[in-house]
């Protein structure tokens, strides 16, 4: 990486030169490993980043909300070739984790929300209300099932 390379230029670039090369490894609470190459990782965030064109300007923010693994990484770097800020969040699995979320969603004012297929309507009913009341009709993405770019 170069002083001057941003850390979504680093993975265009990566992706270009070294695309069969492992990005990333995330190794599961079970023990179970995932891994994504930088291709793979390019392509994905492209395909996350094309979502988030249609829906949003440079400079807005999107709520992330994934558990640990490659799909947070995927969707923070949708976000960084999209010029969308990105902030993260846990989804919420309890109700003290949903209360902590609401609070996000509020300060946050996103223009997208941005979790898995199977985060998204549970995460909906959560925030949507909070993101009504707050004037903010944010735009709802799974992100695990964007087509991949270029196919």
């Amino acid at each position: 990486m170069t002083p001057s390379e941003t850390l979504a230029e680093l993975l265009v670039r990566r992706g270009a030169e070294q695309p069969g090369r492992e990005a990333l490894t995330f190794l599961g609470d079970d023990g179970t490993a995932a891994a994504i190459t930088y291709a793979e990782l390019d392509a994905r965030a492209r395909a996350i980043a094309a979502l988030l064109d249609g829906t949003c300007r440079a400079g807005e923010r999107a709520l992330l909300l994934y558990p640990p693994g490659l799909d947070y990484v995927a969707g923070f770097f949708g976000c960084l070739y999209a010029g969308i800020i990105a902030v993260p969040a846990y989804p919420p699995l309890d109700s003290r984790q949903a209360a902590r979320l609401t609070g996000i969603a509020a300060d946050a004012t996103p223009a997208a929300v941005l979790t898995g297929a199977a985060f998204l309507d549970p995460a909906r009913a959560l925030l949507e209300p909070v993101l009504r009341e707050a004037g903010v009709p944010a735009a709802w993405l799974a992100t695990d099932t964007a087509p991949a770019a270029g196919a």
